[in-house]
């Protein structure tokens, strides 16, 4: 039903000694792991994800990230669809040089589909779980599955899903405040849990 009316909002106006001061971007709100769980999502809705395609060179990937400020790329296939992610991770770590050595190639000659994890194996949140939890839930959610990042997915009708957001370990450290000096590394969640029973 379509409506055929839309009430006026009212307004408001300074009383007394108040002032009205402007937003100021730069500096975001800081969550707490009692924030709603949205607050630390990245909403691919509003924010276009960074893709590369399969046939990309591992240096390809790296300057992508590096150019782009990202950690993670989605790998999309032929048709469009998402076939796998790579991660900053993925380059820096041991599973090129495995990964070159078991196919008898050297590192330069592989290629993002060398070393994404494919779809297949890819693991995802439920949006309509994640509206309900609190940031808690997803630092512990990441934690026990020894990940740095987390997919949100909303389901189609066919059992097809689409991916509408991401976590991330290191994005959500920054928005708890605590700085991540290496987000290579995988101390980012004994940080944000320090902060977190010193709050």
């Amino acid at each position: 039903m379509i409506r055929q009316f839309y009430a006026a909002l009212s307004h408001s106006t300074l009383h007394g000694s108040a002032t009205l001061d402007l937003a100021d971007p730069t500096l975001p709100n800081v969550l707490t792991q009692d924030s709603p769980a949205v607050e630390a999502m990245t909403d691919l809705r509003k924010i276009h994800p960074i893709s590369i395609t399969g046939d990309a060179t591992l240096e390809q990937a790296r300057t992508t990230m590096i150019v782009c400020g990202v950690k993670l790329l989605f790998v999309k296939g032929a048709r469009g669809e998402l076939s796998g992610l790579i991660t900053a991770t993925d380059l820096a770590g041991e599973k090129s040089i495995k990964t070159a050595t078991g196919s008898a190639r050297r590192v330069p000659e592989l290629t993002v589909d060398d070393l994404m994890t494919k779809a297949c194996d890819l693991e995802f949140l439920d949006y309509g779980k994640v509206v309900k939890a609190e940031l808690g839930h997803i630092i512990s959610t990441l934690k026990s599955r020894g990940r740095q990042h987390a997919l949100v997915t909303t389901s189609k009708e066919g059992g097809d899903f689409t991916v509408i957001g991401l976590y991330s370990s290191t994005q959500i450290a920054r928005q708890m405040g605590i700085a991540v000096v290496d987000p290579l590394k995988a101390y980012t969640f004994s940080q944000i849990e320090a902060a977190i029973s010193q709050a």
